[in-house]
């Protein structure tokens, strides 16, 4: 009976360890104005940030860490779900002209934009595999099948399907007063963590590409 639960233990950590589709975050592409200088001056800067999103906890989580990204480089924000409160409709999204008219009365020079722009999902079988526990001698060992059973255990973890969703994301930042853009970032996210962690992770991409282009000090 101790070695049937030991085999169903190890068989339960295994298809749980292997089920899991590995994640992965990246930025693509830059494009960067060339008709704009970018001016990371601590303190020079009031930026809007914008996650256009109808998931209300991953806009707040998102716009939460981009802000405390920014404030450690001196950098003053507002944010939209501070602002204008969810937007989880496309009918509640303001009018550009009101939106601009709003974030210009906020004192704000920049507005930061991040938005999934295409969405897919590719689902494909994982063969079946063995693996043999580690060869233990023990007094007595090869005399019996049940002692070569207890101490040397095969297990087999089942073939299954695993399905990876890729999500194709672009962040922009744009000058406030001429509306022109400075910055954009295209990225792939491959099987995301938890929101919490994707967006501790995507914000720290983010801002490793804005100080190498020169756009945070």
């Amino acid at each position: 009976m101790a070695t049937f639960r030991t085999f169903s233990l190890a068989l339960f950590l295994a298809i749980s360890l292997c089920s899991c589709s590995s994640s992965s975050m990246r930025i693509m592409a830059t494009w960067v104005n060339p008709k704009e200088k970018p001016n990371p001056q601590p303190g020079k800067h009031k930026i809007f940030i914008f996650v256009m999103t109808q998931n209300y906890e991953a806009q707040v989580t998102l716009e939460n860490d981009l802000a405390t990204a920014a404030a450690n480089k001196g950098i003053l924000t507002v944010k939209s779900n501070d602002a204008f409160g969810p937007i989880l409709t496309v009918d509640k999204l303001p009018k550009t002209e009101v939106l601009l008219k709003a974030i210009r009365n906020l004192g704000c020079d920049g507005i930061f934009t991040v938005a999934v722009v295409d969405q897919t999902e590719k689902t494909h079988y994982v063969e079946g595999s063995y693996s043999a526990g580690a060869f233990v001698p023990y007094a007595g060992y090869g005399y019996t099948y049940s002692g070569y059973y207890a101490y040397t255990p095969t297990f087999y973890s089942p073939g299954y399907y695993t399905t990876d969703k890729t999500y194709f994301i672009e962040s922009n930042l744009f000058n406030a007063g001429t509306e022109q853009m400075l910055i954009s970032m295209q990225s792939k996210v491959v099987n995301p963590p938890d929101i919490v962690k994707a967006s501790k992770q995507y914000t720290k991409m983010l801002l490793t590409e804005l100080q190498a282009r020169g756009f945070m000090k």
